[in-house]
């Protein structure tokens, strides 16, 4: 594939090369020599790019044969949050009285929140609770007992990230984790 790419640019330079001394010699006057120049300084480009795209190794989707030497950013790390019933990890069913837990790893707040929300139309907050990591803490683990509720149905428990600004008002930033239970 590359070398019937790199045939077709030597080809395509040796026209150029031609039609431009025909060009030259006609003192730019020739519409159709410049117009033929035109086309094939097209087909040289779109074979230097094929040859390049062909000539990159490496696992899909890489795009081009170049690797940066410095990233230019760090990339934020994103909160990974697991929420599980206490004794029964895998179960979708939560009733009153159980507890969830509650873990938050790369910490990156200083406050979190947790909702109960419901998944129908209204998506009331049934309940809320809020907990914050120690300092310099990586990991944290909160534990929220489920309440007694009038509501049947599908909730999804939903974490988000709070934060305080420079007038000290705390501010409920995004949904940094959730999942869905069937409240029983």
């Amino acid at each position: 594939m590359k070398i019937k790419f790199l045939t077709i640019y030597a080809v395509a330079g040796v026209a150029f090369l031609a039609v431009s001394l025909w060009a030259f010699l006609s003192g730019g006057k020739s519409a159709k020599a410049l117009r033929y120049k035109y086309k094939l300084g097209g087909i040289m480009l779109t074979a230097w790019a094929m040859i390049s795209a062909a000539s990159c190794e490496g696992v899909i989707p890489t795009v081009t044969c170049y690797e940066p030497a410095v990233m230019c950013y760090d990339p934020v790390s994103p909160n990974y949050v697991e929420i599980s019933v206490k004794g029964n990890f895998s179960s979708d069913n939560i009733k009153a009285g159980d507890v969830l837990e509650i873990q938050v790893e790369s910490v990156a707040c200083e406050e979190y929140a947790v909702k109960i929300i419901t998944e129908d139309e209204s998506k009331t907050v049934l309940q809320t609770a809020s907990f914050a990591p120690g300092e310099d803490q990586h990991t944290v683990q909160y534990e929220l007992t489920v309440g007694q509720f009038d509501y049947k149905g599908g909730v999804r428990v939903v974490v988000f990230g709070v934060y305080t600004d420079e007038n000290g008002v705390k501010t409920e930033g995004g949904q940094v984790g959730g999942r869905v239970f069937n409240l029983i």
